[in-house]
């Protein structure tokens, strides 16, 4: 990691930085993990209070499945995707998604004021959104201002307490387009 030194000085003058040609955190953070053996990756309690352990393996195997999903969707390489989501494992299969296609994750926090949500989303030129039905909700206000986007994906539906795609098997619930809520 840092190279043999007597000084601060001596350690920052040998010090470099070694980055690979080609380097993918979902792989490392998540796919090299998942083996197989069902090693643990993530405890959740659910806001209902049941306790959900995610495997690596599940892990990988619903973020691979949402990444092909946002790919059937026209989602590519560069694009933004935005990832407004409580602390929940749906937000890290979305992060995970997103790196895996090569997008750049744009978080978003649930506190965000329609405002402060529509600058975001519109500066960041995201082209697609994973959220819920709070998230939902709050765009219903600013579509219209935010032409990039062109695919919305719920985990939870239009509706509270869904299950969710990102959540059980890693598709999209329900994928909605830039020409409107329904269909997709």
């Amino acid at each position: 990691m840092l190279p043999q030194g007597d000084n601060y000085e001596a350690i920052e003058r040998a010090f470099r930085w070694r980055i690979p040609p080609r380097y993918n955190i979902a792989a490392d953070a998540c796919d090299r993990w998942a083996d197989g053996s069902g090693r643990l990756a993530l405890l959740h309690l659910r806001a209902h209070g049941g306790l959900e352990r995610i495997s690596f393996d599940e892990l990988r195997a619903r973020s691979n499945r949402l990444a092909n999903t946002l790919r059937a969707h026209g989602i590519v390489r560069g694009d933004r995707i935005a990832v407004l989501l409580p602390q929940v494992p749906e937000a890290a299969v979305a992060h995970f998604a997103a790196y895996k296609l090569g997008a750049i994750a744009v978080p978003l926090f649930q506190l965000f004021g329609e405002q402060a949500l529509e600058f975001r989303l519109r500066d960041s030129g995201a082209a697609a959104l994973v959220t819920d039905a709070v998230g939902l909700s709050k765009l219903d206000a600013i579509r219209a201002g935010l032409p990039a986007l062109r695919l919305v994906c719920t985990v939870d539906g239009p509706g509270q307490g869904g299950a969710g795609p990102c959540g059980r098997d890693g598709t999209c619930q329900r994928c909605l387009h830039a020409g409107g809520y329904g269909g997709g």
